[in-house]
């Protein structure tokens, strides 16, 4: 008698859905249809940025599947989009390889670093981790390094990737990427949606709480250790890879620490465990620098600071994780579901117990 209800659950089934209230079919629909009618109206600046972010995108879910809901901490997720691009790189440039062999190639040789650097995972935890896979970046950058200087067209210029092709059909030009890195973007978030609601998803989040309470109720830890590093592994090379042929041209100065920490900053403004909550982060971070570029351009000539913007923008990072470690710690989709919670009950609001009253 309760089914047609939306917001009362009755099955597991009506739990588990993806979008289980109406509102949320109806705002999803409205931003697949906005996304598709964009590039007609957008500029290409705006189309440049909007690739950039479905490039976030893919990578951020990569790394909240192993921190956010297995509890890896990992410090190497730019070394892993390094192994990507470069491994699309060298097939397409010194072996001719089309797209629908380079990207495959590029996943599985990420897949595979993926689950040597998460061995260490079965014996370290916490702080130990992160030391590990950042030793772990360190050694596979230092090889992309050696690979660059030696066999490269020069020591900084890198190495060019040639434009895709499908067939007679070349993907080139922004609006062609801007389609096609959507339909990845939003595969690679069914996929993460869909492994983080089945058996996987939730051993990974028992690991992460209490991986000695995971065990002892039959969870083999080690494995879903290892499954969570190689699927990061896998999406953060496959968004290196398709990075690599939308940049262009692939050098081992675009993947520094600093960009593992951006990153870390997606998941964690967005809100770790979340795979929403990462393309929320993804979205945020990548278009801040941008935002703040505008701001100094609107300001009159006489109060810009120069070069001084460059720094703002890579110190707003920094501020950014703070702030919201300290006023929001679970992110964006936080505050995105404490909105949608205010409308859900209006007007029946309720004010909630003071820690006194609950006593």
């Amino acid at each position: 008698m309760f089914s047609g209800t939306p917001y009362l659950r009755v099955s597991y089934a009506e739990t588990n859905r993806i979008l289980p209230e109406p509102y949320q079919r109806v705002l999803v629909a409205a931003i697949a249809v906005a996304a598709i009618v964009l590039p007609a109206f957008g500029n290409a600046y705006l189309i440049y940025l909007l690739n950039l972010t479905f490039l976030a995108i893919i990578g951020s879910i990569g790394l909240n599947l192993l921190t956010g809901y297995c509890g890896q901490v990992s410090l190497g997720h730019a070394s892993f989009l390094a192994i990507g691009a470069f491994v699309t790189a060298i097939l397409a440039n010194r072996y001719g390889a089309p797209v629908w062999q380079a990207l495959p190639a590029a996943c599985l040789v990420g897949a595979a670093v993926g689950f040597v650097v998460g061995l260490p995972a079965l014996r370290f935890r916490g702080i130990y981790l992160a030391i590990t896979t950042l030793a772990m970046h360190y050694a596979i950058i230092f090889i992309l390094t050696t690979y660059q200087a030696n066999f490269g067209s020069s020591a900084t210029a890198g190495i060019s990737v040639p434009a895709p092709a499908l067939g007679p059909y070349e993907i080139n030009g922004g609006r062609a990427w801007y389609y096609a890195l959507l339909l990845i973007s939003s595969g690679v978030v069914l996929f993460s949606l869909n492994l983080s609601r089945g058996y996987i998803g939730r051993a990974w989040v028992a690991i992460r709480d209490r991986d000695i309470a995971a065990a002892s109720v039959g969870i083999p830890v080690a494995r879903f250790k290892l499954l969570a590093f190689v699927c990061s592994a896998t999406l953060a090379a496959l968004a290196g890879g398709l990075g690599a042929y939308f940049m262009g041209v692939v050098t081992v100065e675009a993947y520094t620490l600093e960009l593992a920490i951006i990153y870390l900053a997606m998941i964690i403004v967005g809100g770790m465990g979340s795979t929403a909550g990462a393309v929320l982060g993804a979205i945020f971070m990548t278009l801040l620098p941008f935002g703040i570029e505008r701001a100094f351009e609107a300001l009159p000539h006489a109060w810009r600071l120069g070069t001084t913007s460059y720094g703002l923008q890579e110190a707003a990072t920094g501020v950014a994780i703070i702030l919201f470690l300290l006023f929001e710690p679970k992110g964006l989709i936080e505050i995105y579901r404490r909105i949608a919670e205010y409308f859900e009950r209006w007007p029946f609001r309720y004010r909630e117990l003071q820690p006194a009253e609950r006593r």
